[in-house]
């Protein structure tokens, strides 16, 4: 006979974790929505490296490994106009690796170059230093 727990998906906490020893309703019902209540952070147009370390960190709390999973929550929160800058990857999902590759191409594609932000390092240096 099969182990019931190849059913569960392994995304999910535990559900023994959020069940109250209580059986009164309002303990199972605010355990039910620790369960729902998965929020990340907006996407950050400045520096999409510390967006993705934040969720990546949320995900690891949340015992999230899956990287179809992963994905689907980043293309889900990403802006039209990020998300118009990495469509081959959302049109033409990759069965291997699809989070690891659309956060390359994000990163990749919609980062300032150390060099613009040098450029701007000094700009502001500049304007703070005075005429």
């Amino acid at each position: 006979m099969s182990s019931p727990t190849k059913l569960i998906d392994m995304d999910l906490p535990p559900v023994t974790t959020f069940v109250s020893l209580s059986n009164s309703p309002e303990n199972n019902f605010s355990s039910v929505n620790s369960i729902s209540e998965f929020r990340l952070p907006t996407y950050g147009a400045n520096n999409p490296r510390v967006w993705f370390a934040q969720i990546e960190a949320l995900f690891m709390a949340r015992g999230m490994r899956s990287q179809a999973t992963k994905y689907a929550y980043v293309v889900g929160l990403l802006p039209i106009e990020i998300a118009a800058e990495v469509w081959d990857l959302i049109d033409h999902v990759r069965d291997s690796e699809p989070y690891d590759k659309i956060k390359a191409a994000v990163i990749q594609r919609t980062s300032v170059s150390d060099e613009k932000r040098l450029q701007q390092l000094f700009g502001y240096m500049k304007q703070l230093a005075g005429p």
